[in-house]
């Protein structure tokens, strides 16, 4: 005979089920928790009520294998989003809204744990002479939907292990079929440009590192600070790219007898790009041109400037690495330019040296640099990594005036010119802090 008592789980404490729905943080999940019986769909309601002021969670740090720690006094490590396929790496996110860019291959380097690589007395490396095969594709964790690539399938979808895409940017967070962009490091392949379905554009031998969608125009950072604009178009037949050539809109000093390498970009006239698809020749090694400036290996320059530090003499040297990231601000009123400075001493951890805000002056070309309370605008705080970048409004236990760095887990604050750490767990050393990305899951709905 059936027992018509209620069920245990029926009688679990308010404050159990408050932790248990706290780590169920797919819509998916959501609802199944909601319909197991009326005690968890109230307590589910109850804490969408809590939350509501709140607007979304709070960011994501996503590892390459496809594991993913939260921020802030409640952070936990979370082994693996449940939708992804397997032998997935994720590149990095892609926009707002959740959105990641991955790469479903047999090359773990991304993927494995640093340490896992040590074999034989030495750490292994990725190998040049050695290729893995690539489908790469925009996934939404929280949808659930999925786009493929192939346009960027059969561009660089059989690529030596040396082989690293950078950046994966979507233009439109809600239209995954877009123009879609991706920044290499390979000089054949500098900037990909997408269009799902509707073909791609490649730009080759361009020193750009990281890239930003800005208003109406995609803009690129070189390692000297030069800022290039990108002015794109569709074409209104079946709406493929229509690229004209790069534009240097800010350049850098240049000192007495230095060549301007991309002199060429000042001319007004529009003979390079075009609506015409850029392709490599048989054997995927774009044909050289005489604008390249590359380093003798063959790769795209990562923007990173690493000096000795001279200031104390007779001791071990420190070392000196300059970042640079651009992002657009709330709002897209402005382009920022971040300019970190990490030192590494030779017998204890690095730390932040300083950080320095520019917004971009297009109509004078020049970086203009901000301070203080007027660094970011109100309410602005900002979430930085080498793969993606955003800008968002404050909220839950986020303050304004704050720049986020995934890779050293530290937040400046542009109002006191201060840094610090903030929480996160521990099992994010599962991968390289520069392979680290943000994710921001959207408005939580229950």
């Amino acid at each position: 005979m059936a027992s018509s008592s209620t069920p245990p789980w029926a009688d679990l404490l308010p404050e159990v089920l408050d932790e248990i729905i706290t780590h169920h943080l797919y819509p998916a999940d959501v609802a199944r928790f909601r319909a197991v019986c009326r005690t968890w769909h109230s307590a589910a309601r109850q804490q969408h009520d809590d939350l509501q002021h709140d607007e979304l969670q709070l960011p994501w740090i996503v590892i390459p294998n496809g594991s993913f720690c939260t921020i802030g006094d409640g952070g936990a490590l979370f082994n693996r989003i449940s939708s992804l396929p397997d032998n997935v790496t994720c590149l990095g996110g892609a926009a707002a809204d959740g959105w990641l860019a991955l790469d479903v291959t047999g090359d773990v380097f991304r993927r494995t744990n640093h340490w896992d690589t040590y074999h034989d007395s030495k750490w292994l490396e990725p190998r040049p002479d050695v290729k893995h095969k690539h489908a790469y594709l925009l996934h939404n964790p929280f949808s659930g939907k999925s786009v493929p690539l192939p346009e960027l399938d059969s561009l660089v979808g059989h690529v030596a292990e040396t082989f690293e895409i950078r950046k994966v940017l979507m233009r439109s967070a809600g239209s995954p079929d877009d123009l879609v962009v991706v920044t290499t490091n390979n000089r054949n392949y500098s900037i990909i440009l997408c269009r799902p379905g509707k073909g791609r554009f490649v730009f080759p031998y361009l020193r750009i590192f990281d890239v930003a969608f800005f208003r109406d125009k995609l803009y690129g950072i070189t390692p000297e600070e030069d800022l290039v604009a990108f002015d794109l178009a569709e074409d209104d037949d079946d709406g493929s790219l229509i690229v004209k050539k790069p534009k240097r809109v800010i350049r850098h000093p240049l000192a007495d007898g230095e060549d301007d390498p991309w002199s060429w970009m000042d001319d007004d006239s529009d003979d390079d790009g075009g609506g015409n698809e850029a392709e490599p020749d048989d054997d995927g090694q774009g044909e050289e041109d005489s604008f390249n400036v590359d380093d003798d290996n063959g790769t795209v320059p990562d923007g990173n400037v690493i000096v000795e530090d001279e200031e104390v003499p007779y001791e071990p040297k420190d070392y000196i690495r300059t970042s640079r990231c651009i992002v657009e601000s709330c709002g897209g009123k402005e382009l920022l330019m971040v300019r970190r400075q990490v030192q590494s001493p030779q017998f204890n951890p690095a730390y932040t040296r300083k950080v320095e805000i520019f917004r971009a002056d297009i109509d004078k070309g020049e970086w203009v640099p901000v301070t203080g309370g007027d660094a970011l605008a109100e309410g602005e705080a900002l979430f930085l990594s080498r793969s993606f970048s955003n800008s968002t409004r404050v909220y839950g236990e986020l303050e304004e005036g704050l720049i986020y760095f995934v890779d050293m887990n530290q937040v400046f604050d542009t109002r006191s010119s201060s840094c610090r750490p903030f929480s996160i767990p521990w099992q994010r050393n599962r991968a390289a802090r520069e392979l680290l990305t943000w994710c921001f899951p959207p408005k939580l709905v229950v």
